[in-house]
């Protein structure tokens, strides 16, 4: 087999060559490892696109029709916020000067030659070949991002369910912070150090995200929205659980526990040790004092265990330690088309005098969109939370170590050119 390659390497017959034998047999090897979920789409390492006609099908098929200058519009949109993310936000203000982007990319007229640079293989054109490689691995990502559904019923679903949780919080008697530190439900009440939200996730971030991990789709994108209670101490955040559990802020049968990361609460044990405890209490030997006592100095340290290990993100710190999980809830959203055949109906009654209800309308037109969205839940004691703010747990050096894969997936090859190597390009 080597030899045959050698052989053909010697004639100067490339990859490029080989795709074009006119074989049923002339398998696409990367396409099948993609599909088989042998490797992931951002490991491709060319496109084979030879002609603009081929191009354009491809586009078409993708959704883009070069026919339809919306569709244009959004490419060309696509395609400079690429370049913009790349040079910005993931080369070096020294990777900027150096990796200047070719004539040839600032200068394009059609996007179909994007991806036929993108096929190339003449060697004085890899420079320009890595580029477009680059810039559609985050194009993609972007058009993800940008017909997800759920980006725009963000604002709506950021009030209902802010608002769900905010009725059960109050502010403290005793605390001159504006923020809300009581959680309260019924008789429950337990004090919060502090409660943070996030009221969205910024584009940057998702795109970074939806990179670092090539197996995602924006729908599986579960924190546009988070927030996060601090408590004093450990042992008060089963009781805070089961507050938010008692409020319906955390339903259970809509908890995606895919997503479920626990470093901190241990409840096998506990639950025993609850168990032996209610015996000692209902046969008289614990007064119900001592029972309160021992349930409230009890141990719930997590454990380390290969489900939690499974799950847990590879960016984040062996020292991030907190519960966090996604609940999904039911968010309904005005329909603007309803709105629109309303006010004309209100045009036409003043118009006829005849004041009546029209029950034909919410058959026609539904009046609200239902859709379940996310919102991440996190819990932590006040020592992992200075930990994750300013320790080796910290968001920053999340973010960071996210960055550096990032810049290895898309760039790789790209930021191995040197000075000498850049001369031999045509850019």
């Amino acid at each position: 087999m080597k030899e045959i390659q050698n052989q053909l390497a010697n004639k100067g017959l490339t990859e490029n060559y080989l795709s074009s034998i006119n074989s049923p047999w002339n398998i696409p090897w990367q396409e099948f490892e993609v599909i088989l979920g042998i490797k992931n789409s951002y490991s491709q390492r060319n496109l084979n696109f030879q002609t603009i006609a081929q191009a354009e099908v491809f586009l078409k098929n993708c959704g883009f029709d070069l026919a339809n200058q919306l569709h244009i519009k959004q490419f060309e949109q696509f395609f400079g916020e690429s370049i913009f993310f790349i040079r910005h936000v993931l080369f070096t203000e020294q990777e900027r000067e150096k990796f200047v982007v070719p004539s040839q990319i600032i200068h394009i007229t059609n996007p179909c030659e994007l991806l036929i640079n993108a096929s190339s293989f003449d060697p004085r054109k890899r420079y320009l070949r890595l580029w477009c490689c680059s810039i559609l691995k985050v194009m993609y990502a972007i058009s993800n991002l940008q017909f997800s559904g759920r980006l725009h019923i963000i604002d709506d679903a950021r009030e209902q369910i802010f608002k769900r949780i905010k009725n059960i919080l109050q502010p403290s008697h005793h605390s001159s912070h504006s923020e809300p530190i009581i959680c309260q439900f019924k008789n429950a009440v337990i004090h919060l150090n502090k409660v943070e939200w996030k009221e969205a996730k910024t584009r940057t971030s998702i795109v970074l995200k939806l990179l670092h991990k090539p197996d995602s789709i924006v729908d599986d994108v579960f924190d546009y929205l988070g927030v996060r209670f601090v408590v004093q101490n450990s042992n008060e955040i089963p009781l805070l659980l089961k507050l938010l559990i008692e409020a319906d802020i955390i339903i259970p049968h809509q908890v995606v526990s895919i997503r479920t990361r626990n470093s901190l609460l241990n409840i096998r044990h506990p639950k025993k040790i609850f168990s032996f405890l209610k015996d000692l209490n209902s046969c008289g030997t614990l007064t119900d004092l001592e029972f309160e006592n021992m349930c409230k100095n009890m141990s719930w340290s997590a454990q380390t265990n290969d489900d939690n290990n499974k799950r847990s993100n590879t960016f984040s710190s062996q020292h991030y330690r907190s519960l966090q999980f996604t609940v999904r809830h039911l968010v309904r959203t005005p329909n603007p088309a309803y709105l629109v055949l309303e006010s004309m109906t209100n045009q036409l009654r003043r118009y006829t005098g005849i004041l009546r209800q029209e029950p034909w309308m919410e058959s026609v037109i539904p009046q609200y969109f239902a859709h379940y969205f996310p919102i991440e839940i996190q819990m932590m004691d006040q020592e992992s939370y200075e930990m994750a703010k300013f320790g080796p747990a910290s968001h920053e050096q999340y973010k960071a170590n996210q960055l550096k894969a990032v810049r290895e997936r898309v760039l790789s090859n790209l930021l191995t050119f040197s000075s000498e190597k850049l001369t031999t390009q045509d850019i």
